[in-house]
């Protein structure tokens, strides 16, 4: 491995120039933008490493497009990498254009950067490697370059996964960094609670029913419940202590009100619940519900509609197989660390495949953790050390 490892060590400048030209094309979701832009660009960059191209388009979409890249060294085994290309909107917080990349300190500065264009760079540099030290992988390689999982990734690798249409008999996709490699992740269920009123004018209240009012009422009881779930704690294990609890976030997004001198006849809120491996996602949904029903039994005639947006299980992949030895080895070859293991709180698209009995692992370049956040980043030595992880597995893993 020391003939790649040197390579990958010098292609510093390489691995920024390439995450800059990935955060250049604005692949903002929602709505989905410039995505055939960026299927071309990862189009070229795959058949330059020689590896043969497929683009799928989502059933029923416009421009949803995931685009699948093979290495097929005829071996029985696939090994399945999958890298998500949307990006999450910008606030007008940001220091610098997000889309125009800035490298200042070691690291790359920009939208996506670190969620995931940063990992996909890393990768993309690691069958590189491969191919300019003549090695050849010990099993097959597909890469899937998918849209959407910034929203939930339905029309993106969950339609691959669900419609068969990719070869997995592992798989590797975004997750924790440095030492640590995630297994799995907690549930996700976001809900958009509606509360009905009657709107009158501001100077005669007692002619309509204020929904702002009825809502908060809904809110404190839910309040109590989030305080009760926030105990719950995972025995499976966090790269930080505070993410093996449930959560539930209230009002992620508000709605509600026409004018200052308005009742406002409708307010809505979203609620974002995280769950842990050990709860079951039917008890998730009906202790809300439970608790909107209580709430209701104590203001009378209160009216509330409850919306899904969002539903997915948690996902913990089975730790004994051979993938994780293999990501022992190259954590301790390319890092000189132990490898520690671990679930994360946010979903992953990976979910997908453990939910069909495939081994599945997570592992991405890192810049402070600051997914979603102003000013993004990764760290250039990150996407160094990440492509020299990816290449020791691409190198030795059997399968």
């Amino acid at each position: 491995m020391d003939e790649i490892f040197k390579y990958i060590n010098s292609q510093g400048k390489s691995l920024a120039r390439l995450v800059g030209e990935l955060v250049s094309v604005p692949t903002v979701n929602p709505p989905g933008n410039n995505y055939p832009a960026m299927v071309r660009l990862l189009e070229t960059k795959c058949a330059k490493l020689g590896l043969k191209t497929r683009r799928v388009k989502v059933a029923r979409t416009q421009d949803r497009i995931c685009l699948l890249a093979d290495w097929d060294t005829g071996f029985d085994k696939t090994l399945h990498v999958n890298g998500h290309y949307d990006v999450v909107p910008c606030t007008n917080n940001w220091s610098m254009d997000p889309f125009k990349p800035v490298i200042k300190n070691n690291r790359v500065y920009g939208r996506g950067t670190e969620d995931m264009k940063g990992t996909i760079a890393s990768f993309l540099m690691a069958v590189e490697a491969l191919r300019k030290c003549c090695l050849k992988p010990k099993t097959n390689l597909q890469f899937s370059f998918t849209p959407d999982e910034e929203t939930g990734g339905v029309t993106g690798f969950g339609y691959l996964a669900k419609n068969k249409l990719i070869k997995a008999d592992f798989g590797i996709g975004e997750g924790y960094s440095g030492e640590y490699v995630s297994y799995g992740n907690k549930g996700a269920l976001w809900l958009k609670v509606k509360v009905r009123g009657k709107s009158a004018h501001a100077s005669r209240p007692y002619k309509g029913i204020n929904s702002f009012e009825r809502m908060t009422q809904v809110a404190q009881e839910l309040m109590k419940l989030e305080k009760n779930i926030s105990r719950r704690k995972t025995a499976h294990m966090t790269r930080d202590e505070k993410d093996r609890f449930s959560t539930m976030v209230l009002g992620g997004q508000l709605w509600g009100g026409e004018k200052v001198n308005i009742i406002p006849d409708i307010s809505a809120f979203t609620i974002d619940r995280r769950f842990l491996p050990e709860e079951n996602i039917k008890d998730v949904k009906n202790e809300i519900y439970e608790c909107i029903s209580k709430a209701k039994k104590r203001a009378s005639n209160l009216k509330v509609d409850i919306e899904t947006l969002l539903e997915q299980s948690s996902a913990v992949s089975y730790l004994e197989n051979n993938l994780k030895m293999s990501f022992n080895a190259a954590i301790d070859k390319a890092l000189k660390k132990k490898a520690n293991f671990a679930i994360m709180a946010g979903a992953t698209d990976m979910r997908y495949l453990i939910n069909q009995g495939v081994p599945c692992f997570g592992y991405s370049a890192e810049g402070g953790m600051r997914w979603h956040a102003d000013d993004e980043y990764v760290s250039i030595d990150s996407m160094v050390n990440t492509a020299k992880v990816f290449a020791y597995i691409f190198t030795n893993f059997r399968g």
